[in-house]
């Protein structure tokens, strides 16, 4: 079996409680216009926290150039008892199935449906890191596998019964599993740029608990034609930061001794949609996502440490993926909750739970 495949392995045993599990699969249109992202899920609460253990599949549609319909976000709860662990090295919940190279379900609610048909191909043979050297040996409370990253989706999308023809989409597909939710967490994914067909990148901005003395740490990730720029590892992975100015924008930096960049990514307001993510022992952080977000780079570079930074290179994109984890919901973002299916009516937003609520 690939070390692909065994990745995607499940860690739950069956019995544990307090643990959660996550596949999810991002699918971007190259012309950026249009985007899907695909999620299975295991979750079993703590001891003592209440509620039941479930198997859960989330699905949303992102189209920028829909006046009536930017984005559709809907999940199916089913019981635990929905998941099964297949003998290829997949998953199954209910009727939808990830596999190697392969993924393909169903969720409808509240009006909406999404259904897809989905094969993946290429990128590395073997799961990549963005995060600093060692750190999946740590004892870390969620642990993240980059499964399949710079894969090609062909097959169909299904958004309320009209059907698209998916060709030629960038995305990636991860797998996540652990007993404690970051309570702040920021995600950029970008895999094409206009100027580069080569360039790549990828940040995370996370902290696992907002509380004083909890540092922020920030792996930035950047390939082009000509270097790989590994701002994800120390110590540069210590002069990175990344800040949120406005609601659904980004600003990040990095730096190395004789390589910068800055840049901001942002999306449409209207293209942001919200999920309620449980932790194990019953509080809740806020997810805002967009996958049809924007992104500048700008590059520098000097000969030595002491010399001043001049600008090489600009970079720009129309296919991303931007994601905001945190205690509090975003203003003006509809938010699906725990125990929901569809996101909450127009005339209610921000009134999803927040942190410690349960």
């Amino acid at each position: 079996m690939p070390s692909s495949e065994r990745a995607n392995l499940p860690r739950w045993n069956g019995h544990q409680r307090g643990f959660f599990e996550i596949w999810f699969l991002v699918v971007l249109d190259p012309g950026g216009d249009r985007a899907w992202w695909l999620r299975y899920t295991l979750f079993t609460p703590a001891p003592g926290s209440g509620g039941e253990p479930r198997a859960t599949m989330w699905a949303a549609a992102f189209d920028c150039a829909s006046s009536d319909r930017p984005a559709v976000a809907l999940k199916a709860i089913h019981p635990v008892s929905a998941f099964t662990a297949l003998p290829t090295g997949g998953v199954r919940i209910a009727d939808s199935e990830l596999t190697p190279g392969h993924c393909h379900g169903q969720v409808a609610s509240g009006g909406h449906a999404i259904a897809w048909d989905l094969r993946f191909q290429g990128g590395a043979s073997a799961p990549v890191r963005r995060e600093p050297r060692g750190t999946a040996m740590l004892p870390l409370p969620t642990h993240v596998a980059h499964v399949h990253d710079d894969v090609i989706f062909e097959g169909t999308v299904t958004v309320d019964g009209e059907r698209i023809d998916v060709k030629g989409a960038p995305g990636l597909q991860k797998h996540l599993w652990g007993h404690r939710r970051l309570e702040e967490l920021t995600w950029l994914y970008c895999p094409r740029f206009r100027e580069d067909e080569a360039a790549r990148l990828e940040i995370m901005a996370v902290r696992a608990k907002r509380k004083r003395g909890h540092p922020q740490l920030t792996p930035i990730y950047l390939r082009t034609s000509d270097a790989e720029h590994t701002f994800h590892e120390m110590p540069h992975v210590l002069m990175s930061s990344v800040t949120s100015p406005a609601s659904g924008e980004l600003s990040f930096r990095a730096a190395s001794a004789t390589v910068a960049l800055e840049g901001r990514a942002w999306c449409d307001p209207r293209t942001l949609v919200g999920y309620a993510y449980r932790d194990p022992t019953g509080w809740d952080v806020l997810v805002a996502q967009s996958d049809v977000a924007r992104c500048e780079v700008q590059l520098f570079s000097r000969p030595h440490p002491f010399a001043a930074w001049r600008p090489t290179r600009k970079l720009t994109s129309t296919v991303g993926a931007l994601e905001f984890h945190g205690p509090e919901a975003m203003p003006g973002v509809r938010y699906i909750p725990w125990d929901g299916t569809a996101l909450e009516a127009e005339d209610a937003p921000g009134d999803a739970p927040a942190l410690g609520t349960g």
